[in-house]
């Protein structure tokens, strides 16, 4: 097969891997940013003004200041400094004050959208929105991937020129506060989308509901290679293209009821990959990911291990053993290390 074919999900990963529902959730990860789905919905606490991750007392924003100044200590590119800048300043200055503060109408929200640039190879947008339980105020904070590019978002988007468009540090520092408190969060995504395919939450679940116990996923769970892995990204549109000829009357394949035939998995695994018009692992073919989503996913504290080889994003070689964040054991001790010798972050 092509290397072309080879570009995105970390097979390699996977074939070390012996946790079969981390796989199965792997899966379903890259196949919802392949639809442009909802990819993930979290809870932040409020405390003292400022956004904190569940279970933990730390704001937020310190997560995402470590990470940027960690990764400045340890070496990035100038694209990267002005991206990782920008995060920190659309937190700091209009989403920390925002949806953490205790006059915000409920229902406020804030689009914040992140595009491809340097080491940052996904494109998505988050939408946190002020809720209130029990008398109790979080934000919920819906994670969706996105098929549009600058210009898409400044057509649709107020106050944006399509002609111009904001690049993406300019768009992560300065989110977009959303104070019409009845639009939900999906209404949004599916706003953005409107004149870009998409899909909504209740169709993948349509579509993974057949991929899930497909003979395409035992395939790939027997042989963890890029020819099994492709079958479950083509069988997927296969399910969604009939879905929607079933809604329109047409005549459909239910593959709930149906089998495969073994002449026809090797077509459907042997096919081109649908393309997807973007550069976001995991989304048109099997490879390797080892793309950073936020400067915040290394301001965590680290609980995982080094259990899959490739190419570290820090240092730029390999093959070494990686954590999740795709960088080598060498670097994460140099960035511990800065960590522990680092003045403590203000609240």
């Amino acid at each position: 097969m092509p290397r072309a074919e080879l570009l995105q999900y970390n097979i390699d990963y996977d074939r070390h891997e012996t946790d079969m529902e981390f796989i199965m959730t792997q899966l379903q990860t890259h196949l919802r940013e392949r639809f442009n789905v909802l990819i993930s919905t979290v809870e932040y606490e409020i405390v003292d003004g400022h956004l904190v991750r569940p279970g933990k007392t730390e704001p937020f924003i310190n997560s995402i200041k470590r990470g940027r100044d960690l990764l400045r200590r340890i070496g990035t590119t100038p694209e990267d400094f002005e991206r990782e800048d920008a995060e920190v300043i659309g937190f700091e200055e209009a989403i920390d004050p925002v949806l953490a503060n205790p006059d915000t109408p409920l229902g406020t929200k804030i689009l914040n959208i992140s595009l491809p640039s340097g080491k940052y190879k996904h494109r998505f947008h988050d939408i946190g929105t002020v809720k209130e339980r029990n008398g109790k105020r979080y934000v919920e904070y819906s994670r969706f991937s996105s098929g549009l590019t600058a210009e898409e978002y400044a057509s649709v988007l107020s106050g944006m020129d399509p002609q111009n468009p904001p690049t993406p540090a300019e768009l992560l520092a300065h989110p977009i506060i959303i104070e019409d408190t009845q639009i939900t969060a999906n209404q949004i995504h599916r706003m953005l989308h409107k004149d870009h395919e998409f899909t909504s939450n209740e169709d993948f679940d349509e579509i993974w509901r057949d991929v899930e116990s497909s003979v395409f996923i035992r395939n790939y769970i027997m042989n963890r290679d890029a020819a099994s892995f492709n079958g479950i990204l083509n069988f997927a549109d296969d399910v969604w293209e009939n879905i929607k000829k079933r809604r329109k009357g047409e005549n459909y394949r239910d593959y709930s009821s149906s089998s495969v035939p073994y002449w026809e998995q090797r077509e459907i695994e042997k096919r081109q990959v649908r393309q997807v018009p973007t550069v976001c692992p995991g989304k048109s073919g099997a490879g390797i990911n080892k793309s950073l989503w936020s400067v915040s996913d290394l301001g965590k504290n680290r609980g995982y291990n080094f259990d899959h080889e490739g190419t570290c994003v820090v240092c730029d070689s390999g093959p070494k053993s990686l954590g999740p964040c795709e960088i080598c054991e060498d670097c994460t001790l140099k960035i511990e290390k800065e960590e522990e010798t680092a003045l403590p972050l203000a609240a």
